[in-house]
């Protein structure tokens, strides 16, 4: 399935967008774990279609991204768990991000087999990004009593995929 052809994957980023809780990013640490499951998976999910993996480790998303493996893991997203902690590992702890000349040099540093290799796992966690709505949709169902924005009456009915 093409990422975002999921009904669930639009109601969750329609929640997000409808309630703008993506300024919760800048409290992420004070969220629960099922706010920070939905908001940090609209994060990776927009960093990585909008510009990859770089992207989301050079913007302020970085922050998060070590908290968001065990997220993932928490709402049984293993594989994308697995593809981010793979790419955080193979990018490295000590690549200059987040200034713009030293990001560019740094990417444009990296040998050709870790491009090569950063590029496949954007393929890949974009494979996945649906699974792990889907995965995020049914944590959050199980942990109402954590989301404290207001829902629409039938936004826990899961709808059918095309």
């Amino acid at each position: 399935m093409t990422y975002g052809s999921d009904p669930i994957t639009g109601k969750l980023n329609d929640l997000v967008g409808s309630n703008e809780l993506y300024m919760n990013l800048l409290c992420f640490d004070e969220l629960s774990t099922a706010e920070q499951a939905l908001i940090g998976t609209w994060e990776l999910a927009t960093e990585v279609c909008n510009g990859g993996l770089l992207q989301y480790f050079h913007n302020s998303s970085r922050d998060r991204a070590e908290p968001m493996i065990d997220i993932l893991r928490v709402i049984d997203a293993q594989h994308a768990a697995t593809i981010l902690e793979s790419a955080m590992t193979l990018a490295g702890s000590g690549t200059r991000w987040g200034d713009e000349p030293s990001f560019l040099a740094a990417v444009n540093s990296m040998p050709d087999d870790v491009k090569t290799q950063l590029h496949k796992f954007d393929g890949d966690l974009y494979d996945e990004l649906d699974h792990v709505y889907r995965q995020v949709f049914t944590y959050m169902s199980k942990h109402r009593e954590q989301i404290e924005v207001e829902t629409p009456a039938d936004f826990w009915t899961e709808p059918v995929s095309q």
